[in-house]
């Protein structure tokens, strides 16, 4: 009976747990959603300039100013340059954390290489419950893949001990 009460409470805890990435996604969405749109302004003055001085885009013009000797003028161009590679960047993110499948979502969030970002949206990340029931179900599918994960051990430890101390069949 102990054992059920604590199998429970641990996939109440998982469930509770995993029933969070939805609602971190949308708040991570939200964060890059501001990011973005002021990387999209600084983009779209990069693009008005380069049409008013006969360039086709943004990228041809950085291109043009990297070539240029004053060591200045270069530097800009590469600061452009990493703005336009962020915006990209961008764009793919609020495209997964949008579109993406809950999967998608929670590999993006919780990348290695994102874990400073991650760290700024729990700041102020509050948790609560999604209200799409595709999240839920997912969310419910996940929690019991992860309890099973989790008692497979004991399960296996259980049948080892009950294996050996049934007695042995006799030969007679």
């Amino acid at each position: 009976m102990i054992k059920r009460i604590i199998d429970r409470l641990i996939f109440g805890g998982l469930l509770i747990a995993t029933l969070q990435i939805p609602m971190l996604a949308d708040h991570y969405l939200q964060y890059l959603s501001g990011f973005y749109d002021a990387n999209k302004q600084q983009v779209s003055s990069y693009e008005d300039n380069a049409r008013l001085h006969g360039f086709d885009s943004a990228e041809s013009l950085i291109n043009a100013l990297l070539q240029e000797k004053n060591s200045i003028v270069r530097v800009d161009a590469e600061q452009k340059r990493d703005v336009l590679q962020q915006h990209h960047m961008l764009e793919q993110a609020i495209e997964t954390l949008s579109e993406g499948h809950l999967i998608e979502k929670a590999l993006y969030m919780f990348n290695p290489l994102r874990v400073d970002e991650l760290q700024r949206v729990l700041i102020h990340f509050k948790p609560g419950i999604p209200i799409d029931m595709e999240s839920i179900a997912i969310c419910v599918v996940i929690a019991f893949g992860l309890n099973s994960v989790l008692y497979l051990p004991l399960m296996l430890f259980q049948r080892r001990r009950s294996k050996a101390s049934r007695p042995a069949p006799s030969h007679t």
